[in-house]
């Protein structure tokens, strides 16, 4: 087959009504306006793919028809009288190539989403399909040797025995549901004397367990979570801070136009007073990494080289042992009061921001164009 150029592919698409790019999730719309927190992110994809010349549609898939092998889905509609970019909703071809953006792990292990997401890999190219679990993660990760000095001493909770060794072990301890996300359902626990005070991390905030003695007591009291779902303990690192509050480092990596992994940012996501995590979403502060060198009496020369080795290595592996076809990732680095780096977190479906207010509005930009263009490539490709 005579493989065809990114331009001219999206000619035929549009004339077919076939989209080169389609990005799962599931997007509402009233008068032609996204609605939800996702909407202004679903907006963004579908303007930066117009930027690339690219038809590209923002689809649930739900609205897959099996049997017609046909889709609903929103794609860009003309500009109003005010300027306003708004989407319309039409029946169209199955996409080429499929980012999937679904942004709720319940309804991403949902029987419909499930069953129409194995039908489309049957059809398209899909890439960052699902989440992570941390304990995979962590197995991942612990198979490349150069990476193991980073992982924090983890395991996955069997028993009130591995939470009891853990709290022999270590001052700090956290225990982390498998599937959580934003920090919500992460249990801090920390020595207070002879005893251990347990903070729950939830949607509303911080819930204080109160001072349990021994890990059995511990264990008991948090033992119908535990059941609902599974978790692992990890070593409390001793956080390096930033005026007082602990932080960590955000890298967001993405798959340019070639399929090479590259850093689209990288920033300091500060914990809030009192809190334990760092995430935007409840209450951490952005900075850029710069903000380091004012006050945190470390290395700041040498953590960016270690982080420059890290990313390399880290994309290069998850890709490797997962057995996905990935176009981005969130890494989430510690570092400790010595300097030395640690892995948290890898996230298959990093949040983006539409706008900043701080930040570099061309790497805002560029966090959008980035998976538009990596599809772009997947799509020529599969032409060859």
């Amino acid at each position: 087959m005579i493989s065809q150029s990114p331009a001219s592919l999206c000619g035929v698409a549009r004339e077919e009504r076939v989209p080169l790019i389609g990005i799962m999730a599931r997007p509402h719309a009233v008068n032609g306006i996204f609605q939800g927190k996702q909407g202004p992110l679903l907006l963004r994809y579908l303007e930066a793919a117009a930027r690339e010349n690219a038809f590209a549609c923002v689809f649930d898939p739900v609205d897959l028809d099996v049997e017609r092998q046909r889709l609903r889905g929103y794609v860009l509609s003309k500009r109003t009288i005010a300027g306003e970019r708004r989407v319309e909703f039409l029946d169209l071809g199955i996409p080429l190539v499929i980012y999937d953006q679904i942004a709720s792990r319940r309804y991403d292990r949902s029987k419909s989403c499930t069953a129409a997401r194995e039908y489309l890999k049957q059809t398209s190219v899909i890439f960052n399909d699902g989440y992570f679990d941390k304990w995979e993660v962590h197995t991942w990760l612990g198979a490349y040797a150069r990476l193991r000095p980073h992982l924090p001493h983890t395991a996955l909770m069997t028993s009130q025995d591995t939470l009891r060794m853990f709290l022999h072990a270590h001052e700090t301890v956290f225990v982390k549901p498998i599937h959580g996300s934003l920090g919500i359902g992460i249990v801090h626990i920390e020595q207070s004397g002879e005893c251990y005070e347990a903070v729950l991390r939830t949607k509303q905030g911080l819930l204080h367990a109160g001072v349990k003695c021994d890990a059995k007591s511990l264990y008991q009291h948090f033992k119908p979570r535990f059941r609902r779902a599974l978790h692992i303990v990890q070593e409390g690192i001793p956080l390096a801070r930033w005026d007082g509050r602990p932080f960590d480092i955000r890298l967001l990596m993405q798959k340019n136009h070639k399929g090479q992994w590259k850093r689209t940012k990288v920033y300091l996501r500060v914990a809030a007073k009192g809190d334990f995590t760092s995430n935007l979403t409840t209450g951490g502060q952005a900075l850029p990494l710069s903000a380091l060198e004012e006050e945190s009496g470390l290395n700041v020369t040498k953590l960016k080289r270690e982080i420059l080795q890290l990313e390399k290595l880290i994309p290069a592996c998850i890709e490797a042992q997962s057995g996905r076809m990935l176009g981005e990732m969130g890494i989430d680095l510690g570092v400790s009061q010595t300097g030395q780096i640690y892995v948290i977190e890898v996230n298959s479906k990093p949040w983006k921001t539409a706008m900043t207010l701080s930040g570099s509005e061309q790497l805002v930009d560029l966090s959008f164009l980035r998976p538009i263009r990596f599809a772009l490539w997947l799509a020529s490709a599969r032409q060859r």
